[in-house]
């Protein structure tokens, strides 16, 4: 069977081409552009069931990034795998807000709580060091998560770019307490669903503490907020499109909407 014959076969049940090019080259060991040059060849019978168990885990809603190993964010490709939260594109613009106050008010040191995979930390370690004017701040970043494994993989993540971040196993601030008056921007993306929200099939695979941030979905902010003082820091979180007003009543500060026009972006600015 040729992989044309295969990709419209599952074109069919609901699989969209793009997405089958990239499960037929994950089980080749090669890149999309080789499949497509080859896309009227025959498939090599030894690859075929492999083929076919990926295009059937892919309908069931099992997330195409965590077959396939990667996800890309801000331009860059990074490492994912199950029981580690995907990235989406909103969270780029917690990387544009941060690296925007950081060269507003020449800020150092960078905490981000809750890092999963590590792309939002090492997207800003990345930046600053490639950026003239931010690397000579010589900006440092740290990170946190109550998941071993999302540790591992931010480490792993940095390691792929020969970027420095300190990765620590812990809640909220709590590894880095004994440096807390010295950080200047907290960034995070929290989980923040509601609890018994309706969620898409694809999100049912990812680790529901990463997604679901209590009754009202503001567990984490109500917690972050009572446990640690801001005065002279900033912090960017992400939130749900339904809380910004909430928010802004919870911690004074101003809620940002996303390309999508939605609430996204909650900025307590205690700078002075």
């Amino acid at each position: 069977m040729k992989f044309s014959q295969i990709v419209q076969a599952y074109k069919d049940k609901g699989l969209p081409e793009r997405e089958a090019l990239l499960l037929i080259a994950k089980v080749l060991g090669k890149k999309k552009e080789y499949v497509i040059a080859h896309f009227y060849d025959e498939c090599p019978e030894e690859f075929l069931e492999s083929v076919i168990t990926l295009f059937e885990k892919r309908l069931t809603g099992y997330p195409l990034q965590y077959i396939i190993g990667e996800v890309e964010f801000y331009g860059r490709t990074f490492y994912i795998e199950e029981g580690v939260l995907i990235p989406r594109w909103e969270t780029e613009g917690l990387v544009e807000l941060s690296l925007e106050y950081i060269r507003k008010y020449k800020l150092r040191k960078v905490l981000d709580i809750g890092v999963g995979s590590g792309v939002i930390a090492i997207t800003i370690a990345l930046e600053c060091t490639n950026d003239k004017e931010l690397s000579a701040l010589g900006v440092e970043v740290f990170g946190t998560d109550v998941n071993e494994k999302a540790i591992a993989l931010a480490r792993k993540n940095a390691m792929r770019y020969s970027i420095k971040c300190d990765f620590r196993l812990g809640e909220y601030a709590e590894p880095f307490k004994d440096d807390w008056d010295s950080i200047d921007i907290i960034v995070s993306n929290p989980p923040y669903v509601r609890k018994g929200t309706q969620l898409q099939k694809e999100l049912e695979f990812e680790p529901q503490e990463a997604l679901f941030g209590g009754e009202d979905g503001l567990e984490f902010y109500k917690e972050f907020f009572k446990r640690y003082e801001t005065s002279g820091k900033i912090v960017i979180m992400e939130i749900g499109e339904d809380q910004g007003e909430k928010l802004k009543a919870l911690t004074g500060g101003e809620v940002l909407k996303d390309l999508a026009g939605k609430d996204r972006y909650l900025i307590v600015n205690k700078r002075g």
